[in-house]
């Protein structure tokens, strides 16, 4: 009689073990070494400017020592599932590259995430889309992105799309 078949563990329960250890290990470090790249630290987070209407005029956010960012999306109307061309303007700041953040306020929607294009110093384009919601009515914030040499700036302008 073999001595594992006595205690009712297989000789491959070790193994099995170990392997499972090692891929959890391999999942750890990718999810360790990605977060930066999907929630970068930032350096400064603007207010929230609730005076912001996006559907009437592009909206400014703050920055201290007198930077600040533009946000602009169309068609006003905000559709969901329909492309929407976003643009940026900045002033003051060294920007190396712009990127817009889309995130529901209090419903997670998925990693909605676009780079902008420069167009011209401190004017920066791209498209974008809003996935659909089952909600009737759901509250977004699109949260601008500057990279700068000095670190990441973040601006967030709030807005809600209807069904």
């Amino acid at each position: 009689m073999h001595p594992s078949s006595e205690s009712g563990k297989s000789p491959l329960a070790g193994l099995w073990l170990v392997l499972g250890l090692v891929t959890l290990g391999l999942i750890a470090t990718v999810v360790y070494k990605t977060w930066p790249l999907l929630y970068p630290p930032l350096t400064e987070l603007a207010a929230l400017n609730s005076r912001c209407d996006l559907r009437a005029s592009p909206c400014e956010a703050v920055f201290g020592g007198g930077r600040w960012v533009r946000f602009a999306i169309e068609p006003r109307d905000l559709p969901t599932s329909a492309p929407l061309r976003l643009g940026v303007e900045t002033a003051g700041l060294d920007v190396a590259a712009v990127e817009v953040d889309f995130a529901g306020v209090d419903m997670y929607m998925g990693f909605n995430r676009v780079s902008l294009a420069a167009v011209q110093k401190g004017r920066y384009a791209g498209q974008g889309m809003l996935p659909v919601c089952v909600r009737e009515r759901m509250t977004w914030e699109a949260r601008v992105l500057i990279h700068t040499p000095d670190g990441l700036l973040a601006a967030p302008f709030r807005f809600d799309t209807n069904r």
